[in-house]
């Protein structure tokens, strides 16, 4: 089989789709949410969520995560389907420049071109709605039907050099 362009092909997955699938657990159990993700050029995700929301709550006990990137719709004209699955660690951000790498990842994929910037002080604080959450991938899947069948494949993560769009 011919060599894999782990950015090309992680790339692909995460342009198809703004919403990832985490999963965190506690005493009682797993809980999946979705949330909408960036991310890095080293494919560390991030996502904004409640202080008080279950999952929130979670990684301040346990900061395991598992998610899973994919768009529900299969490819045009075939049953093909793609996309990754990860599992890493998880940690609220609360500094100024961790915020803002964050923000300039979330914010950059937005379509309606918001500036990051302006955006920043909201994610701060002790009073803030919203937090930013980034996630370090200890390992990465990619499921491609179109290339491995039904099989999945470790990515590469030391390889990993993502272009982003903005």
């Amino acid at each position: 089989m011919n060599e894999i362009d782990w950015n090309e092909k992680v790339k692909e997955a995460l342009d198809r789709t703004e919403f990832m699938a985490i999963s965190t657990i506690d005493a009682d159990g797993s809980w999946t949410c979705p949330v909408q993700f960036g991310h890095s050029e080293k494919l560390d995700l991030y996502f904004r969520s409640m202080p008080h929301s279950k999952h929130m709550r979670h990684l301040l006990v346990d900061n395991r995560i598992s998610v899973a990137i994919f768009k529900t719709e299969r490819f045009p004209g075939s049953r093909e389907v793609m996309g990754l699955q990860l599992k890493g660690k998880a940690a609220r951000l609360t500094d100024r420049v961790n915020v803002e790498e964050a923000a300039r990842h979330m914010y950059g994929r937005d379509p309606r071109k918001i500036d990051y910037r302006m955006k920043i002080d909201e994610h701060l604080g002790p009073g803030a709605i919203w937090n930013f959450v980034k996630i370090s991938p200890e390992e990465a899947w990619c499921f491609d039907s179109r290339v491995f069948g039904e099989e999945r494949r470790e990515i590469d993560l030391k390889s990993l050099n993502l272009k982003l769009g903005y």
